[in-house]
């Protein structure tokens, strides 16, 4: 290397460094043990430390003790992976014994087992959180309105434990005073995208009973599906005089019964638009492959002749009848996608554990591979449904978990079978230890000719079409989730009709 070359490398880290040096952002450089080699300017005031004070010390030093592990394994790389990076939010000390929460990304050094890390100084952001969590009643529901999510001052306020009510109905923090109508109102409010507004008469944790003035709405993802739902809560229990309370649960069920007349009117249209563009855009789907077959062959007979070329009549027999199979194929698209939408009252009497013990007969029917199911059945009662329906559907959930599974080549193999009843449904969730549905894709799964597997021609019981069935069929919902171990496929079935409980 030429001294001029050696110059002009000299100078461009000297101008590297400037930039570094004159970063808003924290910038450091550690090693495997997390020993501090380098700091920037920016890095000392967000911390408090000199340099000297900083330099040569283990970052993790200046961490609260429940983040050093966390951050320790983020270093435990493989020094084949040159690009790696990683982000962790962490809590230090500063010299003046005050916590400051720092966004932290690290990423490695290329060629040498070094890490540069880049902090950011969130604590405004989350004190913020904070402040709302301490002082602000709130809870987040899945779709089912199950508790996911509960603010600090709520619990304060009901004495309940977190561990107490997340994962649980919002039916079982209201009082039995309540009347089903009222969560009727407030399902067929969100079904129809719509916040719910209203009073509740909730109960404590000691048993005594207070009123909520509650504000439910639907939350949404990126892609404008509804991924759960939020509610801002208010104590209104002073306003409201003890000796109404009768007078005002009466009027709470008038109000509920006209305005689940009006939301169902809205339900169905929403539901006919609905089904009409999901079934358009999976016909088109659909239809493309053998149309395009269609008019491949046809033009290739049009060229043929148009060239002067009179094709010989075993091959036009043979590409007639290709034009005709797909065209038979195009026929039997459309009888598929009528069985979905055609009505269909014929309901059968049942029990979970019998309808679960069909499916899993047939589904161990089409399987070659030995896999374990464990069944949990909270309990077993009789009730009416569209039994072949619900059947396709479990079998599907548990063939995709099959194949989950296989392609993870995951050993001890195990799908789960939970059944439970609640408020009125039938609630089943299939569970797999299969690694689970990568982040990326999970909202993904229900979506019309969505896979992961190789796409195959004709219409397939996909999840897109268990949605359907679910949803049209069998008026329910249909959620997936990841676990510890795996996927969690949840149904939750309204029972119109139950008896001998």
């Amino acid at each position: 290397m030429s001294l001029e070359e050696i110059e002009i490398l000299k100078k461009n880290n000297q101008e590297l460094q400037e930039i570094i040096n004159n970063s808003w952002d924290g910038i450091g450089i550690i090693d495997k043990k997390t020993r501090l080699i380098y700091v920037n300017n920016a890095f000392m005031p967000i911390l408090g430390f000199s340099k000297n004070e900083l330099l040569n010390k283990e970052f993790t030093f200046f961490m609260q003790d429940r983040y050093k592990t966390p951050f320790s394994k983020l270093l435990e790389v493989d020094g084949k992976d040159k690009k790696y990076k990683a982000e962790i939010d962490i809590v230090c000390i500063r010299k003046d014994n005050v916590n400051v929460y720092l966004k932290t990304t690290i990423s490695s050094m290329l060629n040498k087992p070094l890490f540069v890390i880049n902090i950011k100084d969130i604590t405004s952001q989350i004190s913020t959180d904070e402040i709302l969590d301490d002082y602000v009643l709130s809870m987040h529901f899945d779709l089912h309105l199950h508790i996911t999510k509960i603010s600090t001052a709520f619990l304060k306020l009901t004495e309940y434990k977190k561990s107490d009510i997340v994962g649980k109905p919002l039916k079982q923090i209201v009082h039995k005073d309540t009347d089903e109508l009222i969560f009727e109102n407030i399902n067929k409010t969100l079904e129809t995208l719509q916040e719910w507004s209203g009073l509740l008469k909730a109960v404590k944790n000691d048993g005594t009973s207070l009123w909520f003035n509650i504000k439910i709405k639907p939350m949404y993802n990126k892609y404008g599906d509804v991924i759960g739902y939020t509610s801002l809560v208010f104590d209104a229990t002073k306003e409201i005089n003890l000796n109404d309370e009768s007078s005002l649960l009466q009027k709470q069920i008038d109000e509920a019964k006209e305005q689940i007349k009006q939301k169902d009117q809205l339900l169905i249209q929403q539901s006919k638009l609905s089904i009409m563009t999901e079934t358009m855009q999976k016909l088109s789907h659909e239809w493309r492959q053998p149309l395009n077959i269609i008019s491949l062959q046809a033009q290739k007979l049009e060229f043929e002749y148009s060239m002067g070329v009179t094709p010989d009549t075993d091959k036009t027999i043979k590409v007639l009848d290709k034009i005709k199979n797909e065209a038979n194929e195009l026929s039997k698209t459309i009888e598929s996608f009528q069985s979905y939408l055609k009505p269909d009252t014929k309901k059968s009497l049942t029990t979970p554990k019998a309808l679960i013990d069909k499916a899993i007969d047939i589904f161990k029917t089409n399987s070659k591979e030995e896999l374990k199911i464990e069944k949990i059945y909270e309990e077993n009662f009789s009730f009416f449904i569209l039994e072949k329906y619900l059947i396709v559907v479990l079998v599907n959930i548990l063939t995709n978990a099959k194949e989950q599974i296989i392609r993870n080549k995951i050993a001890n193999a195990l799908i789960e079978i939970k059944q439970y009843h609640l408020d009125n449904s039938l609630i089943i969730e299939i569970s797999d230890n299969g690694g689970g549905i990568k982040d990326e894709i999970l909202h993904k799964i229900f979506e019309p000719y969505f896979s992961t597997k190789e796409k195959k021609h004709g219409v397939g019981l996909g999840l897109y079409t268990s949605k359907l069935i679910t949803n049209i069929k069998l008026g329910g919902v249909i959620t997936a989730s990841n676990s510890e171990f795996g996927a969690t496929i949840k149904l939750s079935i309204p029972i119109e009709e139950e008896i001998n409980r």
